[in-house]
């Protein structure tokens, strides 16, 4: 059964959904995220105005880096199941952040606050400065996680089940070894 699952979440970040948000792409990007390599450093704003760098508020720990907006449906509809998955997780091994593209940031204040969201949520004024020049963030959801050693794993296009005791398993997997399992359980280089 993990077996399949493994195989399914693998079709799944490959082929994306459908019913993904589209934002607007522009700029260039400078350094995208390239798998199995460090993820691109990069500052986000606190939703008072602070600036923290990524690297230190990702140190160590398993990332799962969710860009989205309130505006968005499917992002909508994915976040009880990230709030779930942040309470399952343990906190000195994980770390759910969300990263909101909005261009308004009393929407985001008042989706947080609704959703009484437990977890970290920064702001890109409408995904121009961080999600789309430097992660080639243009569809919401898009989700990318980042291992304990800093390095860029997977991203997952559209909403996604991230509470399922099959991704729970495959997060517990990348702490332990920095990579995705793989479906047919042989091994490989990390």
């Amino acid at each position: 059964m993990l077996r399949y699952m493994i195989r399914a979440l693998g079709l799944a970040i490959l082929a994306g959904w459908l019913a993904a948000c589209s934002g607007e792409p522009g700029g260039s990007a400078t350094t995208l995220p390239v798998k199995n390599q460090p993820m691109p450093l990069f500052q986000m704003s606190t939703l008072d105005g602070k600036a923290v760098d990524s690297h230190k508020l990702f140190a160590g720990k398993v990332v799962i880096l969710n860009v989205w907006a309130t505006w968005c449906p499917p992002c909508r509809k994915e976040m009880p199941d990230l709030i779930r998955l942040s309470r399952l997780l343990p906190a000195n091994k994980f770390l759910v952040v969300g990263l909101a593209a909005d261009n308004q940031i009393e929407d985001v204040r008042t989706f947080i606050e609704e959703q009484h969201i437990p977890f970290p949520i920064y702001w890109d004024r409408g995904g121009k400065q961080v999600a789309g020049p430097q992660l080639g963030a243009y569809k919401f959801p898009e989700t990318f996680i980042i291992n304990r050693r800093g390095l860029y794993v997977e991203k997952i296009n559209g909403a996604f089940p991230w509470a399922s005791p099959q991704t729970v398993a495959i997060l517990n997997a990348i702490y332990n070894t920095g990579k995705i399992p793989d479906p047919a359980g042989s091994s490989g280089a990390p």
